[in-house]
């Protein structure tokens, strides 16, 4: 352009080089901090006066939510085996129901998943950073990434900011070259290997129905029943859970997301199945 000088066609081409450098690089997320509330104001004492026991129902930070996950073995040639994940829709805050439609299997990569129990916002968030964080991994070193580096990211993240008010208890479950696995992820940076796992308010009423009908070999029919017993019963014992159960079946091969099913019809098939009556009908 008129007025220019060489010297300044060669600065734009070097800050034109730097960003398209940056741009290439991986983020450094150790830099990101969450927005601070005023000086003098602790993030602790601020959580606890509005959204503790003491304060008014209508700020009160309750949460509600079943999640399972369990990995099973084909009973048949013709089954496929894998992990099966099971998870509500509900999401309440105190005494009100502020969705029935939440989606709490969020997609991590191609046969990986993640379940969010907890604060909505927060897991939402978290798993959304790891699973940017897989993406750039497998285009760096062009390979697929473990469920436990996954998990295990998802760990030291979530225990850097322990003691911050986060409230994250998810389930990072997939299959890779080690076969089908399941990690236990809170926020407090706690990190576990399960094969039968339930986290959230609704989690010892699926714990009772998988402990007494689980086995390590079922066909694919019997687990995908299993995960809808197991989620129907927690919403029925649970005020917290609710709304339509939504399946996930990971495989070998394949991630399979199953059409939700709403839990008021699966408790009256369930109940058909077992002979037993809704309500008590006296004997004249």
């Amino acid at each position: 352009m008129w007025g220019e000088t060489f010297d300044d066609f060669e600065n734009e081409e070097c800050e034109l080089a730097v960003a398209k450098q940056n741009l290439m690089n991986e983020p450094a997320r150790a830099d990101f901090t969450f927005p601070k509330l005023p000086l003098g104001i602790q993030p602790v004492d601020f959580m606890k006066t509005h959204f503790a026991e003491t304060a008014g129902k209508s700020m009160q930070f309750r949460k509600g939510t079943t999640t399972l996950a369990f990995v099973y073995e084909p009973a048949t040639p013709n089954d496929k085996g894998g992990i099966i994940v099971a998870v509500d829709s509900r999401a309440s805050s105190g005494e009100y129901i502020s969705s029935k439609s939440v989606m709490k299997i969020l997609d991590i990569g191609d046969r990986m998943v993640a379940t969010m129990a907890g604060g909505a916002a927060d897991c939402q968030f978290w798993t959304r950073t790891v699973a940017k964080y897989c993406t750039l991994y497998e285009l760096r070193e062009k390979t697929s990434i473990t469920v436990s580096a996954a998990s295990k990211y998802f760990a030291n993240v979530l225990y850097g900011y322990r003691g911050q008010g986060l409230s994250v208890g998810s389930m990072v479950a997939g299959y890779d070259k080690k076969g089908p696995q399941i990690f236990k992820v809170d926020s407090e940076g706690d990190r576990c290997q399960l094969k039968v796992c339930s986290v959230g308010s609704g989690s010892l009423n699926a714990y009772g129905i998988l402990d007494n009908h689980y086995k390590p070999k079922m066909t694919d029919e019997e687990a995908r029943n299993l995960g809808l017993r197991a989620i129907m019963h927690a919403t029925y014992r649970d005020s917290g859970s609710g709304g339509v159960c939504n399946l996930c079946h990971i495989t070998p091969t394949e991630k399979i997301r199953l059409p939700p099913m709403d839990v008021s019809k699966l408790w009256y098939e369930f109940s058909e199945e077992l002979g037993r009556d809704i309500a008590y009908n006296p004997v004249e």
